[in-house]
């Protein structure tokens, strides 16, 4: 059997989202003025990071803004060979991960002098940068 009838053409697929962000805007104005906030509910305590207008446990919407600590332990990473649309700029295989900053768990972008993955339990410092395109992001540094 031929492999021929079983090839097909690739085609770009782009998705666009318009994100209600007018109340969640101290968030993205926070990583400019380098800054990373959660939100925690008035109503039962959950916490949130990246932060919601909205409790999603108890339906709430009485939430108070925490800012994350600077400091925080890598829970979890993935390293990627293969850049998704919009993420060309990259160039090499990049590393994002998930930190814990005491009750809130932050996802960003590793990055060590080294080009040295992460391990479990390792230290790191958050800062917020903008990436080649003007987009602010959270990236972590071993501390």
């Amino acid at each position: 059997m031929s492999d021929e009838k079983f090839k097909m053409e690739s085609r770009t697929f782009v998705l666009k989202h318009e994100l209600p962000v007018s109340r969640v805007e101290k968030y993205w104005k926070g990583l400019e003025d380098g800054k990373i906030y959660g939100t925690v509910c008035k109503s039962c305590g959950a916490k949130f990071s990246p932060p919601q207008a909205d409790c999603s446990y108890c339906y709430s919407n009485d939430m108070e803004w925490v800012e994350v600590g600077e400091e925080g332990e890598i829970e979890a990473f993935t390293q990627l060979y293969t850049h998704p649309q919009g993420f060309e700029f990259a160039g090499k295989p990049y590393v994002i991960a998930v930190a814990r900053f005491g009750d809130f768990k932050v996802m960003g972008w590793f990055e060590d002098s080294d080009d040295a993955l992460p391990t479990i339990g390792q230290k790191v410092k958050a800062r917020t940068k903008q990436d080649e395109t003007g987009v602010w992001k959270v990236y972590f540094t071993p501390a």
